[in-house]
């Protein structure tokens, strides 16, 4: 009751539920595509590869996003290009690649005598997002939606059949790098509220808890967009309440609702 009373008392907690909720949704939508496709690990590397630019930004008093979307492309851009002219496998490159970005992130941050901010910047202040970061999540969320509706068949047919989808004259490496773009964009704009660590959890754990509900694709977009937004309402009344973590709290959520969901699939198998 404290909670819901507090939600309409304070802004910062209003921005928080809001944001959580496009976050969770908009991640659902992403990550079920891209646990599919095997991408997930490229999410991961992106979270972070992206910490330099963030660390930058904050020293330099700009826009966190504008520094993690800078790193973000020049780390893809890095995969890509050693990934094509080296014999290394891509998940060696993504390693090596996030690896690196991440030492040098930490070094700037603990140079740069940010460390006070060091917290929020791995695990994330849900309770520190502005209405100005909700409108950006809003308008990237709904861009994001746009896409995936305009070019669901061909996102579709990229996913589960691919020599299906070249037959049909289907760009499918576009749409691969276009996932990619959008996994991005996603953990871009989720960094404030879950921080550069777990950020890659919320793209990954409502997918999969809904390819445990169910076996069509669908299905499965619309649970993991359901789980992502209810997951993140959780975690931040978990973090208000008990003055954790944001990221932590809506992560921890995230997996004890999978291993829930997990019991019960195995349950049904074995009757």
């Amino acid at each position: 009751m404290e909670f819901i009373y507090s939600l309409f008392k304070y802004s910062f907690l209003q921005n928080a539920l809001i944001i959580g909720i496009i976050i969770g949704t908009v991640a659902g939508l992403v990550g079920s595509f891209s646990i599919l496709q095997g991408t997930s690990l490229i999410g991961d590397a992106m979270s972070h590869a992206v910490l330099p630019g963030i660390a930058i930004a904050f020293l330099l008093g700009i826009p966190l996003y504008i520094g993690a979307g800078i790193f973000g492309i020049l780390a893809a851009s890095i995969i890509a290009l050693i990934t094509e002219y080296s014999p290394l496998k891509s998940d060696t490159v993504i390693g090596l690649t996030f690896s690196s970005f991440f030492a040098l992130g930490t070094i700037i941050i603990s140079q740069g005598h940010a460390n006070a901010k060091l917290n929020d910047i791995l695990f994330g202040n849900i309770l520190s997002v502005s209405k100005l970061d909700v409108i950006s999540s809003l308008v990237v969320s709904v861009v994001i939606f746009i896409i995936i509706t305009i070019f669901y068949r061909n996102f579709y047919l990229s996913t589960f059949d691919k020599a299906f989808a070249k037959s049909q004259g289907i760009n499918v490496t576009f749409y691969n790098q276009l996932l990619i773009l959008m996994l991005t964009v996603v953990i871009i704009i989720a960094l404030q509220a879950i921080g550069v660590i777990l950020v890659t959890a919320l793209l990954i754990i409502p997918p999969a808890t809904a390819r445990l509900i169910t076996n069509k694709f669908a299905n499965m977009i619309k649970f993991s967009m359901i789980i992502g937004a209810l997951e993140s309402v959780c975690g931040l009344f978990i973090s208000y309440s008990f003055d954790w973590p944001s990221g932590p709290s809506i992560v921890l959520i995230s997996a004890i609702l999978f291993l829930i969901i997990f019991i019960f699939y195995r349950l049904r198998k074995i009757l």
